[in-house]
Order: C-alpha cells, then structure tokens, then sequence
C-alpha cells in the first residue's frame, strides 16, 4: 500500500475521528517520501510543497514549523493501520494454539518480515530520525512499542511455565528477542547491506539463533 493511500485509509475509516483534507495527505505522504530519501535536515518545505502540489504557505497553514510536521506522522499512524497493524497482527499469531515456542516465534518473525517490507518507507524516515528527536522516540515507543512488547511479555510467561524457555526475566527475554530481530531488519530492509542473504533459509536460521539462547534444553 502505498503511502498516501495509507493516510487515505486513516481518514476514511470508521473508527477515527481525524479529519485530513486531500492537501494534508498529500503533504504528509511527499514529506515521508522525501524525509526517507534525504533525511528531515536535508529536507526543506519547498520541496515538501513541490512534491505534494501545494504552496508552501499551506503547509504552514496546517503545520506551523517542520518539526511539527515530523511529530504529525506518528500521530496519524499511532491511530489506524501502521501502530495498530503491529500489535494486532501478532495477537493473532498468540491466539493460535501452539505446541512449541518455536513455531510460534518462526510465524511471528515471518509476519513482522511482511509488516515491516509493506511499510519500510514509514519505518525508515522514522528510525533515521529517532536520533535527534527523543519526543518522537517516545511517541513510537509509547503509542506502538510498548503495547506489542506488553503482548509479548505475557506469551513468554506462559512458555515459561510449560518448560520451554529459560528461566530468566521475562522482559529481557523480549528485549534479547526484539533485538535481534529488530537488528536482521534493520540491515536487510533499512541498510539495505549487500550480504548474501539465503531468502528460503535465513528465517529459520534466525529463529535457531534465538532459541539456542532462550530455549531449554528438554
């Protein structure tokens, strides 16, 4: 889905109460597009405005400055698909009774693989400012980290109790996991580093990796 059709979809849905004209749209989705290709400080709002097809002074008319236009993305996301999209599709996957923990894990990581190539334009003008914006990190943190490591937590708990993992704190299990997750698609997706990735194999390679330090041994 592309960027601005995502946006659309925000604002006709049932279950918001935003309200974005087709210019706003059509801002927010050239300043994702151009602030993932340049970065926000290389990014001036003239060629926002060019990109959208407005004048610039309609993107001060909505946005007062070029930081707020920044902390608007995640405000947008954090209310529809993108935010909810990730903790709701992996609820999904919880609910599935599996036998093993590793099943389990094998499915969330391929779903998170086909979230995060379906929206890798947002993740990245995301994360390429996390940096030098601690307010926006703390809006993603907040709005979609934490509700989904909370999930998370929780599933662990109950894997514990039937054996199958280690008997360590819960949440740095779900933080050991997260980063090294979070670290295969950050160098596949957002770096983009030419490794020879074995597409068939490397899910399974990755959730071999985990389990030998989180699982235990029957």
């Amino acid at each position: 889905m592309s960027v601005k059709n995502l946006f659309k979809e925000l604002r006709d849905s049932d279950d918001t109460d935003i309200n974005m004209t087709d210019k706003q749209i059509s801002i927010i989705s050239a300043a994702i597009e151009i602030f993932a290709e340049k970065g926000y400080s290389a990014t001036s709002t003239s060629e926002i405005a060019k990109k959208a097809g407005v004048g610039e002074g309609t993107i001060f008319h909505h946005y007062k400055t070029k930081k707020d236009l920044l902390f608007a993305i995640p405000k947008y996301l954090s209310m529809l698909s993108f935010s909810k999209a990730f903790p709701n599709n992996i609820s999904e996957i919880f609910e599935k009774p599996y036998e093993r923990f590793e099943d389990l894990l094998r499915d969330v990581i391929q779903n998170r693989k086909k979230f995060v190539t379906e929206n890798v334009i947002l993740i990245k003008v995301l994360f390429q400012e996390f940096p030098f914006h601690p307010e926006l990190r703390t809006k993603i943190s907040q709005s979609i980290l934490a509700p989904a490591m909370e999930k998370i937590i929780k599933v662990i708990d109950k894997y514990k109790e039937k054996g199958q993992i280690i008997d360590i704190p819960s949440n740095s299990i779900a933080n050991l996991m997260f980063s090294s997750t979070f670290g295969y698609f950050f160098t596949h997706n957002i770096l983009m580093i030419e490794f020879k990735w074995d597409g068939k194999d490397e899910t399974d390679y990755l959730v071999q990796y985990i389990m030998n330090g989180i699982g235990k041994s029957s």
